[in-house]
């Protein structure tokens, strides 16, 4: 819920008890295959909800998902909130946080819910292969993401999983929205 009141703006949000998905990686860097699963199970199925209001998230990060206490998947930081979060990096005109940008949001383009599913891309890398797909400085992680093929899953994650994650992790970091799922 949010609106006006006066002068003031503000925005009411459930209260969630848990930690952040960073801050559980933080403990646990590869949660495992079936734990990574059942966590993009329950995000696809938030963003789905959220993609059929017409509402593309932009910042999706394991910063903004949270995992209650019963660990359950919750995902935070909409509209506005987002603008003011300290982590988010500028990059020209396009706001968000850079390793877990589409190329459409490095280029200025227009937006939709295939920008949400190239970062659900880099979350699955993330917590399959204890890394993401693309490192380094802002500068460096726009030119990977822009102009080179994320290296093989099935090898970063040391051979956890097999190299049917490689076309579907392939698939949602396509370079153009187009080539994403839908």
């Amino acid at each position: 819920e949010f609106g006006e009141d006066g002068l003031h703006s503000w925005i009411a949000m459930e209260h969630v008890e848990g930690c952040t998905l960073d801050e559980l990686l933080l403990r646990c860097p590869v949660p495992g295959q079936e734990r990574a699963l059942a966590i993009m199970d329950e995000l696809l199925d938030a963003l789905a909800c959220v993609h059929r209001e017409g509402i593309c998230h932009r910042d999706l990060k394991p910063a903004n998902i949270m995992v209650t206490v019963a660990g359950r998947v919750k995902l935070m930081d909409f509209g506005i909130a987002r603008l003011r979060d300290l982590g988010l990096t500028r990059v020209s005109s396009a706001i968000g946080t850079p390793a877990f940008m589409a190329p459409e949001q490095f280029r200025g383009g227009a937006l939709d819910h295939r920008a949400d599913l190239f970062a659900c891309g880099v979350l699955l890398f993330l917590l399959l292969s204890g890394r993401r797909p693309f490192s380094g400085a802002p500068a460096a992680v726009m030119h990977q993401i822009l102009h080179e093929e994320p290296p093989l899953l099935s090898e970063s994650a040391g051979g956890l999983v097999g190299p049917a994650y490689d076309a579907l992790v392939a698939r949602a970091l396509a370079k153009r929205a187009d080539e994403r799922f839908a």
